[in-house]
C-alpha cells in the first residue's frame, strides 16, 4: 500500500494530539493533585466517587441528627434533675412543718414557689421546641387552671430520629411519664400545701410518700435518658469510623500519584519533542502547514 505525503502528514498529527491530550491530562493531575478532574477520565472510578460522596452526604446527616437529640437528651436531664433536687426540698419542707407547725405558713410560701418552678420546668423549651410535650413541641404542654391545677395538653408520642439507615433514636420524653405519669407531681404537691394548711399530718404523711414514689419514677426516667444518650454516643462513634474509612476510599479514588503524574508528563513532553523532531526531518517547513 502507498502511503502518500498526505497521509503522513495526518498520522503525524494525530500523534502530536493524542500526546498533547496526554501532556494536559498528566499537567491537569500534577496542578490539582487530583486523578480525577472528569467522568471520563475513569467512569468507574468515578461512579464510586459518587457513591462515596453520597455515603458521605447520608452519614453527615446521621450525624446531625445525633447532634440534636443528644443535646435535647442531655437538657431533659439537667432539667430532671433540678426537677428532682426541688422535690427532694419539698419533701424536706414536708418533714419540718410537722416538727414545727408555727413555720407551716413559711414553708407553704416556699413549696407553693417551687411547684411553680416545676410547672415552669415542665414547659422547658430546647432550640425552640418544648421538649415534654410528646410530639406536640410548638405549644407549652402544661397549662395552669384558674383553680391553679395544671393540665397535660401534649401527647405520648415518641419524637425519634434517623441515626443510621436502620436505626433511630428517641429524643424526647412526654412530660405524661414524668410529671403527671403514677404521680401527679403538681397535684401531689398541692394537697401538701392543703394538709400543711390544715396541720394534718397523716395527709402530710401520705404526700411525702407520693413525692418519695414521684422521685423514684424520675430516678427511673433519667437512667432512661441516660440510656439513650449512651446509644447516640456508640452510634456516633461508629459512624465516626465509618467516615474515616470513607474519606480514605475518597482519597485513594481521587488522589493522584504525583511522582508517576510527573514521569508520565515528562514522557510525554519528550515523545511531543521527539515527534515535532521527526516531523519537521520528514516534510520541512511544509510541515507548519498541517499544525
Amino acid at each position: 500500500m502507498r502511503v502518500t505525503e498526505s497521509n503522513s502528514y495526518r498520522n503525524l498529527l494525530r500523534d502530536l494530539s493524542r500526546i498533547q491530550d496526554r501532556m494536559q491530562v498528566s499537567q491537569a493531575q500534577v496542578s490539582s493533585s487530583k486523578r480525577l478532574s472528569k467522568p471520563s477520565d475513569d467512569p468507574a472510578a468515578a461512579g464510586d466517587v459518587v457513591r462515596l460522596n453520597g455515603e458521605t452526604s447520608e452519614v453527615e446527616q446521621y450525624l446531625r441528627n445525633l447532634d440534636s437529640g443528644r443535646g435535647r437528651l442531655d437538657f431533659a436531664d439537667t432539667v430532671l434533675d433540678n426537677v428532682g433536687q426541688m422535690v427532694e426540698r419539698i419533701r424536706n419542707l414536708g418533714i419540718l412543718s410537722m416538727s414545727d407547725k408555727s413555720k407551716g405558713p413559711l414553708y407553704s410560701v416556699e413549696i407553693a414557689g417551687l411547684r411553680d418552678q416545676i410547672i415552669s420546668s415542665s414547659n422547658s423549651t430546647y432550640q425552640g421546641k418544648f421538649i415534654f410535650g410528646g410530639s406536640a413541641t410548638g405549644v407549652p404542654p402544661y397549662l395552669v387552671n384558674p383553680d391553679k391545677s395544671v393540665t397535660y395538653v401534649g401527647n405520648d408520642d415518641q419524637v425519634k430520629l434517623q441515626i443510621n439507615r436502620t436505626a433511630t433514636l428517641q429524643v424526647q420524653v412526654a412530660g405524661s411519664e414524668v410529671f403527671s405519669g403514677p404521680v401527679d407531681i403538681f397535684e401531689t404537691a398541692a394537697d401538701l400545701l392543703t394538709a400543711i394548711d390544715a396541720g394534718d399530718q397523716s395527709g402530710v404523711n401520705a404526700q411525702l410518700e407520693k413525692l418519695g414514689a414521684f422521685y423514684e419514677g424520675l430516678s427511673v426516667n433519667r437512667a432512661k435518658v441516660g440510656g439513650l444518650v449512651n446509644v447516640a454516643t456508640t452510634v456516633e462513634a461508629e459512624l465516626r469510623d465509618y467516615q474515616l474509612v470513607r474519606e480514605g476510599d475518597l482519597i485513594n479514588l481521587e488522589s493522584v500519584n504525583l511522582a508517576k503524574a510527573l514521569t508520565e508528563f515528562t514522557q510525554n513532553e519528550n515523545a511531543l519533542k521527539a515527534a515535532t523532531a521527526i516531523g519537521a526531518r520528514i516534510s520541512g517547513p511544509s510541515i507548519l502547514d498541517y499544525l
